[in-house]
C-alpha cells in the first residue's frame, strides 16, 4: 500500500506542476499513477487478459513437450476432455524441465514440469493439478496478479525518472510470470487449495487418497532431492503444518470412502 500511496502522491505533484518533479517525464509518471489506480480495482476479466499475455511469454521461455513426447502423451491422456471445469476454460502443457513443480495461471493455463511427472503416479499428478487450479478458483491468483501489477506500475514510475527501467508492459508480464513460478501462499490459502484439489481428484474418478499421498511424496522429496529445484517442494517445506495437511486430506478421503 505504501507503493500505491507514493504513486498517487507522484501523480498529484505532477499534475500540480511541482518544481521538484520538473525533470520527470510527467506523462509516464501520470501513466504509472493511473496504472496503480487501475490495479486496485482490477476486474476478473482483466486478470484473465493479463495472465493470458504473460503465458505467451512464459511458454516462449520454456521448452514445451512436443506432441510425440511421453510427457505430452501422458498429460493428454490424463486430461482428455478436461477443457472446462468449475467455470474455468482449461488448457494443459508439459514443460521439459527437471523440477518438481506445476502451476495454474489465471487464464486457465496449467503447466506441469517433467520433473514432477517423473516422481508422481497418475492419481497424485491429478491431485496436484487440482490443487493448483484451486488457487485460481479461490482468487489467490487474482491477488498475486494485482500485487505484480502494482509492482510494474512502481517500476514504470521509476523509469520516468531515470529511464533505465523497462516499460510497464514488459515489466508487468515478467512480474506476473513470477507469481506462477514462485508464488507464496498463506497456510489458509494452501488448506483451501488442498480441499479443492481433493474434490477435483474425486470428481475425476481418481484415488481419494491421492492428495494425501502426493503430500507425503513432496515431504519425502523436500528432505533430500539434490539437483531438483524447489518448486512445490519448497512450498510444502516452508509451511510448518505440512504433516497436518496430509492428515486432513486422509481424513477427507476416509470420510469419502465411508459413505460410498
Amino acid at each position: 500500500m505504501k507503493i500505491f500511496n507514493c504513486l498517487i502522491l507522484g501523480v498529484a505533484l505532477t499534475v500540480g506542476g511541482c518544481s521538484v518533479l520538473q525533470n520527470v517525464n510527467t506523462t509516464r509518471a501520470l501513466q504509472a499513477g493511473m496504472t496503480a489506480l487501475q490495479a486496485v480495482s482490477i476486474t476478473d476479466a482483466q486478470v484473465v487478459e493479463l495472465c493470458r499475455a504473460s503465458m505467451v511469454q512464459t511458454d516462449a521461455e520454456n521448452t514445451i513437450a512436443p506432441a510425440g513426447s511421453p510427457y505430452a502423451q501422458r498429460l493428454a491422456r490424463l486430461t482428455n476432455g478436461l477443457t472446462h471445469y468449475d467455470g474455468l476454460d482449461l488448457n494443459f502443457a508439459a514443460y521439459i524441465k527437471n523440477e518438481v513443480n506445476a502451476f495454474a495461471s489465471g487464464d486457465g493455463s496449467v503447466r506441469v514440469y517433467s520433473g514432477l511427472m517423473d516422481v508422481m503416479d497418475d492419481d497424485q499428478l491429478m491431485a496436484i493439478i487440482g490443487h493448483e487450479i484451486g488457487h485460481v478458483k479461490n482468487q489467490d491468483t487474482k491477488d498475486q496478479v494485482k500485487n505484480a501489477y502494482m509492482t510494474a506500475a512502481a517500476r514504470e514510475g521509476l523509469a520516468s525518472i531515470d529511464g533505465r527501467v523497462a516499460t510497464l508492459t514488459d515489466g508487468m508480464l515478467g512480474d506476473i510470470a513470477q507469481t506462477y513460478l514462485g508464488a507464496q501462499y498463506s497456510q489458509y490459502q494452501e488448506n483451501e487449495a488442498d480441499s479443492y484439489g481433493f474434490r477435483f481428484t474425486v470428481d475425476a474418478g481418481r484415488d481419494p487418497y491421492a492428495m494425501a499421498r502426493s503430500m507425503a511424496k513432496l515431504q519425502e522429496l523436500s528432505g533430500g532431492a539434490a539437483g531438483r529445484s524447489a518448486g512445490l517442494m519448497q512450498a510444502f517445506s516452508s509451511h510448518p503444518d505440512t504433516a497436518g495437511r496430509e492428515r486432513r486430506m486422509r481424513a477427507l478421503a476416509d470420510a469419502h470412502v465411508a459413505v460410498r
